[in-house]
């Protein structure tokens, strides 16, 4: 039977299993108690004896040394969680980066840094004070909620101001927000406010926020739907989002306490249940005290304040990032942005054990970003960095926040310890807890160990160092008889990246460009009087990086430079010489017109057989036959060609194809040979893929295959094992097509990072 009790009654609560029992004085009025008939008929009044009695209310509700006994066994518990929380995240995180890089992409820990480094000083700073607002607008919603108690003495602002800046810390530090339970235990404690109202105001806020969210989106769900082509992903999205609002609806009103009421008629002897119950009906007494004080309205206008900031900050921060180097330039729609921030804190949300969301809130963004088209690897890249910043805030604000805490918290030591003392975890119970976390923790750290080799050997984000030194020559570097002619280059060897030019026949070295930015693929015209190349439009850019470049032309006897196009590069030109073509921003494929200085896309992802999404890498043109040779990046990872009338010929899984100077066959770069890769060579739909060259050791990394108008030598870079086409110590060599591979030429010999060849031959 239900029994109320008055303020000051002596009663003896039992645990769950009825193996520990202690004497609790009655502060306040006890809702679920179960008695039986005895107890119920007994004097229950101040120094009239005690009731035994069982509460089945929610344990958070029990404001004595139960509720104690509980928080140190969950202080005991916490370290083996966040073991398997660490793991868990450095598992998800390592997943995600591998499931990139079988794309054909990559995002590692040294491209992240260079995001973190490259966000502007305004932007963090427009960011932290964001974060503040937030929390002050929290702060508010909170105190009004917390004061409609009947009663109770107004919360004040100081004390649950720093608590609520604590939360933000808290938060996400376990699964499935049970951090929240943490701000409500510092509630209880800065600032006198029961437990069970603390409970209600989290729930409250939680339901608040769901009910902003829904219409938001909806709104991003359906506004594609009016669109002439219904984008993939939208109508799943909106008939999910339109679920979710009616199953809110029912919920919030009347739906907590229709529950409750049920709940109570069929389980009045289960404890469990009555837990449950107990919730419900604070949380149900909470909403329908504000529905009826006039303070839900308020509390909701507070919400919709508290989601716009929140994911104003978070979109200023997408968007500081995405500007960042080596990320792909990209047209991110505003409702995209805000549904993948949302996608995201749900899937942090999740009962899944991460630390700080890590993992959980990467893959909810990018599976909306995937779903809206947009890559994998720039939707990991971009969230993990906005990740850690809005931790790195959260935390910073929280730990000063927490030191205040401590500072104006009321002491604990005038209460009194149970002398039946302790309520503790089955200890093989905790040791499995351990177990497991050790073994999720070993795991993650293979996974972690293999991202941190691919960081070592994938430095591309970070400029190389400066110079070098000129290594000793070997006496058969000499070029063969009666060549005549030169190679251009891209080196370090004086700095940044410029273009230099060798005579074969004296081996003089001279330098083309001398400027502060990057500058490398360079290529010859026809008449060997002129070179295209890119050129960084930041100091130092990534050659990962397929926008941020400028394509220019230099005339090699005036010297002059001449601007062609702006976010273009790898250019190339037309067998006669009168037009340039070019990438822009890693999409389209371009042909400038030299003499008029129009341009006209020939290719682009997303049309003629072009999957959208792709990024073209290092495209070669053949006029001829209007094909297209590329690497496909991003959403497919494959080396094709791609004619104009839409069929396109998968060559392999290779990178850096080119077409033969008369368009005969195309050679590329891919797996086999002796350091892992080699040239191959093959006639586009006709032959089969034939093994080109292999260098000896120990420089058998071979890249940047070009060959000479003739087709009778080639230039090419190769390495002792370095991969990163702008950091490893590539040197360059020339050989004589057909020739034995132990007899090819080496013609540089520094230190520094050498690539992208060319040769002209007289």
């Amino acid at each position: 039977m239900g029994h109320g009790l008055n303020e000051g009654a002596l009663i003896r609560v039992w645990t769950q299993d009825s193996r520990n029992s202690a004497h609790v004085v009655v502060r306040s009025s006890v809702d679920w108690v179960y008695a039986s008939p005895e107890a119920a008929d007994s004097d229950t009044t101040p120094g009239s004896g005690q009731t035994d009695c069982t509460v089945f209310g929610a344990p958070w509700a029990w404001d004595n040394q139960m509720m104690r006994q509980q928080s140190a066994m969950v202080i005991r518990q916490s370290l083996p969680r966040l073991m398997i929380g660490l793991a868990s995240s450095l598992f998800l995180v390592a997943g995600l980066m591998y499931l990139v890089e079988r794309t054909g992409t990559e995002v590692n820990l040294a491209m992240v840094l260079e995001l973190l480094k490259a966000i502007p000083p305004g932007v963090l700073l427009g960011y932290t004070l964001i974060v503040l607002a937030n929390t002050l607008a929290r702060t508010v919603r909170y105190r009004l909620l917390l004061d409609t108690r009947p009663d109770a003495p107004k919360t004040d602002f100081g004390p649950l101001l720093v608590v609520t800046a604590v939360r933000n810390m808290v938060v996400d530090l376990l699964p499935a927000r049970i951090g929240e339970l943490v701000f409500v235990g510092l509630l209880k404690r800065a600032c006198a406010t029961p437990a069970a109202s603390g409970l209600a105001a989290v729930a409250l806020s939680l339901l608040l926020d769901i009910v902003v969210l829904v219409p938001l989106l909806l709104g991003v769900a359906l506004v594609p739907l009016t669109g002439p082509a219904l984008r993939e992903g939208s109508f799943p999205a909106a008939v999910l989002l339109t679920t979710l609002s009616v199953v809110v609806a029912l919920v919030l009103w009347p739906g907590f306490r229709l529950m409750a009421r049920w709940c109570r008629s069929i389980g009045t002897n289960r404890p469990r249940l009555h837990r449950a119950v107990a919730f419900l009906s604070d949380i149900a007494d909470a909403l329908n005290r504000s529905r009826h004080g006039g303070t839900l309205g308020k509390a909701l206008a507070i919400t919709v304040v508290i989601r716009f900031l929140k994911y104003s900050g978070l979109t200023l921060l997408f968007y500081a990032v995405v500007s960042g180097p080596g990320v792909q330039d990209i047209d991110a729609v505003v409702t995209d942005v805000v549904a993948a921030l949302v996608a995201s804190e749900v899937g942090a949300s999740l009962p899944i054990p991460t630390l700080m969301g890590f993992g959980a809130y990467e893959a909810g963004g990018a599976a909306a970003l995937g779903l809206l088209g947009y890559p994998l690897a720039l939707a990991l890249l971009v969230l993990l960095t906005v990740h850690i910043v809005s931790q790195i805030l959260d935390y910073a604000i929280g730990g000063i926040c927490l030191v205040v805490f401590f500072l104006i918290s009321p002491g604990r030591g005038d209460r009194r310890r149970s002398e039946n003392a302790s309520v503790s975890a089955p200890s093989h119970r905790r040791w499995s807890y351990i177990g497991a976390a050790a073994l999720t923790l070993v795991l993650a750290g293979g996974l972690l160990v293999y991202q941190l080799d691919r960081v070592r050997s994938a430095r591309s984000l970070v400029a190389p160092p400066a110079g070098g030194i000129t290594v000793s020559q070997d006496a058969a570097a000499t070029p063969p008889d009666g060549l005549d002619g030169w190679v251009v280059w891209s080196s370090n060897r004086y700095g940044n990246h410029d273009i230099l030019r060798m005579h074969l026949q004296n081996r003089h070295i001279s330098r083309l460009t001398d400027h502060p930015h990057t500058e490398t693929f360079p290529r010859i015209s026809p008449d060997g009087r002129a070179i295209v190349f890119m050129r960084s439009r930041q100091p130092w850019v990534s050659l990962r990086d397929p926008v941020n470049w400028d394509t220019y032309l230099l005339n090699l006897d005036s010297g002059r430079e001449r601007l062609l196009a702006e976010y273009a590069g790898t250019p190339s030109w037309s067998t006669d010489g009168q037009h340039v073509y070019f990438q822009r921003r890693g999409s389209a494929f371009v042909e400038y017109e030299l003499s008029s200085g129009k341009e006209r896309v020939l290719f682009r992802s997303g049309v003629g057989g072009i999957p959208a999404g792709v990024e073209l890498q290092t495209p070669s043109f053949n006029a001829e036959t209007e094909g297209l040779a590329s690497t496909w990046r991003g959403t497919q990872r494959k080396t094709v060609i791609n004619y104009s009338n839409g069929t396109t010929i998968s060559v392999g899984r290779g990178c850096q194809i080119t077409w033969s100077p008369r368009g005969r066959f195309v050679y590329w770069v891919d797996r086999g040979g002796l350091m892992e890769n080699r040239l191959y060579r093959q006639i586009p739909g006709k032959g089969l893929v034939e093994p080109w060259l292999d260098l000896p050791a120990p420089y058998s990394h071979e890249y940047f295959p070009k060959l000479n108008r003739g087709g009778r030598y080639l230039v090419l870079g190769a390495s002792a094992g370095g991969h990163e086409h702008d950091v490893a110590d590539y040197e360059i060599f020339l050989w004589q097509v057909g020739a034995p591979a132990d007899q090819v030429q080496r013609l540089t010999f520094h230190s520094g990072n050498d690539n992208w060849p060319d040769i002209y031959t007289d």
